[in-house]
This record gives structure tokens, C-alpha cells and sequence, in this order.
């Protein structure tokens, strides 16, 4: 294991910055990046006048490069892969969507933000509609795969549409709480 110290082109802090800003956890970025979560929070942890593994810098900065193509930053609300804007969870000016609107056709595919605005997965369907409805989320997994979906009742997410007219939902659950949820199964 070559080590370095922080230079010009390898960063901890900042890549640690990076992977916040577009709402990844540390498992996600290890398993993208092809290291353990053990040598990510090693390297993210590196204080800027200590040597860290070069071989891990250079993993988790190419991962971070090939995901910032195609996910939103949280941060700038930069635009995604389509043209979209990502929703801007938490600002003042986003309106509560009232029960009327609380339907399959526009819940679905709605992104779901933790209390520290970390996307904890997306809905992947609706049963009913209204206050009484349940929407399934997908959560955990990374860029799709792995994904569990878990049954949450839409009146325990705080659903919104933000300037933009993209609808998300905020929860006072964590991404570990919502995972430790029983597996959704369609019947």
C-alpha cells in the first residue's frame, strides 16, 4: 500500500464533501468505488497534513466522478442526467400537497429525504390514495440494484412540491430505520 500525503489532485475532506453533496452513504460509495466501508471512512477521515492510500484516493475520486454525471447534487440542486432539477427538500417556499393529490400519478417515483435532506429511496408504487394511502419505497441498494421496498403509510411522510413542481416526501425516520422494516411483498 503506497501512501501519499493530501495533494493537489486527492483531497479526503473534499471527496468527503462530494460524496454528501450528492446524498450517498459510506456503503454506497465503497461498494461503487470497489473498497470497504472501513477503508472509505479511513481515507474520509484523513487529516489534511497525513498520508492516506493513494490507491483508494484514486478509487473513490474516479466512483465520485461517474456518479456526479448522473445523480443530483443536493447542494446546488444541480440538474440531473434528464434535465430535471432536483428537488430542493426543506425550503420554505415548497407547499404541502393536499390529500386530493396524494394519488399513484403523482407519488410515484418521489424521492424520499431523511430530516438532514439524504435521499433514503424513491416510491415505487401507491396502494390507494389519499391520507388512507400506503406508498412502497425502495430503499438501500445503489443506483437500483439491491433495492428493498417497505411499506410506509403516506400519513408518516410529509409529502411536497418544491418550486419547480417535483414532488418528494420528508421523513423522521433514518435510512438504517426504514431498512430494519419488514420487506413489502406483492400479493
Amino acid at each position: 500500500m503506497t501512501k501519499y500525503t493530501s495533494n493537489a489532485f486527492h483531497q479526503p475532506k473534499g471527496d468527503h464533501n462530494r460524496r454528501l453533496s450528492l446524498g450517498l452513504d459510506a456503503d454506497q460509495l465503497a461498494q461503487e468505488a470497489g473498497i470497504s466501508p472501513t477503508q472509505l471512512q479511513d481515507y474520509e477521515r484523513t487529516a489534511p497534513d497525513h498520508d492516506f492510500d493513494l490507491e483508494v484516493a484514486r478509487r473513490v475520486s474516479e466512483a465520485l466522478d461517474r456518479l456526479e454525471q448522473s445523480l443530483p447534487n443536493l447542494q446546488t440542486g444541480r440538474s440531473d442526467s434528464e434535465g430535471h432539477d432536483a428537488p430542493r427538500p426543506g425550503n420554505a417556499s415548497n407547499s404541502r400537497l393536499p390529500p386530493e393529490e396524494l394519488t399513484a400519478q403523482i407519488l410515484e417515483g418521489a424521492s424520499i429525504y431523511d430530516t438532514s435532506k439524504r435521499e433514503l429511496g424513491k416510491v415505487s408504487h401507491v396502494h390507494e390514495s389519499g391520507t388512507a394511502a400506503e406508498v412502497i419505497v425502495d430503499v438501500g441498494g445503489f443506483l437500483g440494484l439491491g433495492a428493498k421496498p417497505v411499506a410506509i403509510p403516506v400519513s408518516r411522510l410529509d409529502f411536497m412540491r418544491d418550486e419547480n413542481g417535483h414532488v418528494y416526501a420528508t421523513s423522521q425516520w433514518s435510512a438504517d430505520e426504514l431498512k430494519a422494516l419488514p420487506e413489502h411483498r406483492h400479493s
